[in-house]
């Protein structure tokens, strides 16, 4: 039986049009949408899922909790943790739960829920469960999973006593707070992210493990893992490993990257058994998007195997780090095109802190203006979109300015007024994690495929959707002009026939770097480059070629891709862009976002003309039966708009 939603924050999906009429009438399966070309681009299909807007800190923050609960936000998310974070202090203020096997102090659960709810009667819960090894296991363990998850994961008996005290857990929270708990959230790895750094660390349990698993391929490299030295050495520049001579060191990472995947959909498995179908479970997982380096060892390239979990209902990760300046378009870290792709929502984490807070933030925002503009820019980013989102007070203090939580609350109005609308980008920034097997990330050649070419689109005053390459089959194409494959290195006979029937066709523009296709899962060979771009490998500069039926974009070096240029190929491509100047833009059919630096009036065109146009955070009209219209716009300034299609 479903939660009733007056007792809840959140926003319950119906859909658009008859399309989702349809689709309430369904069940919503993660393997749904697979024959090809069935599943409307930056929309789920998602017919009783909750949105989330939530409040968060590690720290108490009892007055705030209560101030963000007069808000309207009065959901809460909060750390049953028994670990401490990576700068060495305790993620939680309370005692710890777990004490020891089958050993748990329930008044530390009871003291924080309920202190929670004295501070916002109408808290209503998400619960973060903490999967990492206590200190006082370590030993007892011989690992740490939060340094070292992927060696937890071949330790049965790490799993099976941290399931245990999950399913305790749970059974204890449901009996003591159920009636406040609408979903958990299974928090395990570094920094409680799942994140894996060891690089090719061997250990007893890893080099069992991987021993198992090239028996199970048929294979032998060997009763250790590949070593460290021989990880970070390729024959192709030194980035890109030969299939004929190295093929154990893209079979080592894709045994490493399947780890962390593994554990977590074995405890997703177990806690689904456990919560009521009318409670949701997250977790912290994707981040293809996380650094331009690392994207190899860090552990979340089997990623999309962990999106079509049907026991997993929604994916959190916080917004981008490396783009977060006034002007910048942040975005998320994990693909959330997938998720959507296998009928999953994603949470925006917003945590960064306000322009005089040291700790976090690091100075990046100057004053009061860049903290609204940033963090609306965070909001707008989520309501695009149809994301939950949580403002993150990290360390306390983060909204401590009157005029923040009054920021806060008038985009928590203008979220509940909204409804969830398909995206309307034609560009689509396409990530390939199967690549990435392929690359030694110690190679600075690496920083090729991670977030520099999202952070430009991000600035062309055009949209854009990010999916991952295997997600194509199933996705309407049509609709998008360019297409950026900046990581698909690796184009099999089975990818290079799809892509020159589905996306190299129609008079699309396809964009490229260094070296697409350059392996094809069986050998190395730089002149595959020349048939995709139509010029040869380490070409010089930009190029654009004609190639009949489409157009090819390439450059070997990725820092050529600027968001000017950007700006340039797209319009060349078709591409309709909201605002002539290289500002972020985030859109659906019903929601416009745009931020800006420098403020003064804007003209801002649109697709199609539309009904009315209206500021959602003013409710000043713009414009009725307009396809262009002006907003003045404050410096720095992110303006949302409603836009109504009749």
């Amino acid at each position: 039986m479903m939660l009733e939603p007056m007792k809840f924050d959140w926003k319950w999906i119906a859909g658009v049009g008859a399309w989702s009429r349809l689709a309430v009438c369904l069940c919503v399966l993660s393997s749904w949408g697979q024959e090809t070309g069935t599943i409307p681009v930056g929309f789920s299909r998602q017919c009783e899922r909750q949105l989330w807007v939530t409040y968060r800190s590690f720290n108490k923050e009892l007055e705030r909790t209560g101030q963000f609960g007069a808000m309207g936000v009065t959901n809460r998310c909060f750390f049953a943790a028994n670990t401490i974070n990576s700068g060495g202090n305790p993620y939680c203020e309370y005692p710890l739960i777990w004490k020891g096997f089958r050993n748990y102090d329930w008044s530390a659960l009871d003291a924080q829920a309920g202190e929670l709810v004295k501070a916002s009667p109408h808290a209503r819960f998400m619960v973060m469960i903490d999967l990492n090894t206590p200190y006082w296991a370590t030993h007892k363990f011989w690992l740490d999973s939060f340094t070292d998850v992927t060696h937890a994961a071949c330790d049965p008996n790490w799993r099976r006593q941290t399931k245990t005290w999950m399913l305790d857990f749970i059974a204890e929270a449901e009996k003591r707070w159920g009636d406040r708990i609408g979903a958990y959230i299974l928090s395990g790895g570094g920094t409680s992210e799942w994140y894996e750094y060891d690089r090719g660390r061997t250990s007893a349990n890893k080099d069992a493990a991987w021993v198992k698993w090239c028996q199970a391929k048929g294979v032998d490299y060997g009763p250790s893992v590949p070593i460290r030295p021989a990880l970070a050495t390729a024959a192709f520049e030194n980035l890109v490993y030969d299939p004929k001579t190295e093929p154990e060191k893209i079979e080592y990472w894709k045994f490493h990257n399947s780890l962390p995947a593994d554990a977590l959909l074995e405890f997703a498995a177990a806690a689904r058994t456990a919560i009521p179908r009318s409670k949701e479970i997250g977790a912290f997982f994707g981040y293809f998007l996380v650094s331009s380096v690392r994207h190899t060892s860090f552990g979340h390239l089997d990623y999309p195997r962990v999106f079509a979990s049907p026991d997993i209902d929604f994916f959190i990760a916080p917004g981008n780090y490396s783009d977060r300046r006034i002007g910048g378009g942040s975005g998320s870290q994990l693909v959330h095109g997938t998720a959507l792709r296998h009928g999953k929502r994603f949470l925006h984490e917003i945590d960064f802190g306000p322009h005089d807070q040291t700790r976090w933030g690091k100075g990046i925002w100057k004053t009061l203006a860049d903290d609204l503009a940033g963090n609306t820019r965070e909001a707008a980013f989520a309501m695009a979109n149809n994301a939950s989102y949580w403002w993150f007070d990290m360390w306390g203090a983060f909204y401590r300015d009157p005029a923040m939580r009054a920021r806060i609350a008038a985009l928590k109005k203008v979220q509940d007024g909204l409804k969830p609308a398909p995206s309307t980008a034609e560009i689509l920034l396409v990530v390939d994690p199967e690549s990435m097997y392929h690359v030694n990330e110690r190679c600075d050649l690496e920083r090729a495929f991670g977030q520099h070419l999202r952070n430009n689109l991000s600035q062309i005053g055009a949209p854009h959707d990010v999916y991952s390459f295997d997600d194509l089959p199933v996705l309407d194409l049509d609709r998008y002009k360019l297409v950026c494959l900046n990581s698909t290195l690796l184009i099999t006979p089975e990818r290079a026939k799809f892509l020159r029937e589905r996306v190299c066709t129609k008079g699309r523009t396809v964009l490229w770097t260094y070296a697409p296709g350059v392996t094809d899962g069986k050998s190395l060979d730089a002149a595959r480059v020349a048939e995709w771009t139509g010029v040869p490998f380490k070409t010089p500069g930009v190029s654009e070629r004609d190639r009949k039926t489409w157009r090819s974009v390439y450059a070997y070096d990725y820092n050529l891709y600027n968001p000017a240029v950007l700006a340039r190929i797209a319009e060349t491509a078709g591409v309709h862009r909201y605002v002539k100047e290289c500002s972020p833009v985030f859109a659906n059919e019903r929601f416009l976002a745009v931020h800006v630096v420098q403020g003064g009036e804007r003209v801002i065109h649109l697709p199609r003309t539309l009904a009315r146009v209206t500021d959602l955070l003013t409710g000043e009209v713009l414009g009725t039966q307009v396809n262009a219209f002006s907003c003045r716009f404050a410096s720095p300034d992110t303006k949302l708009f409603g836009l109504e299609l009749e």
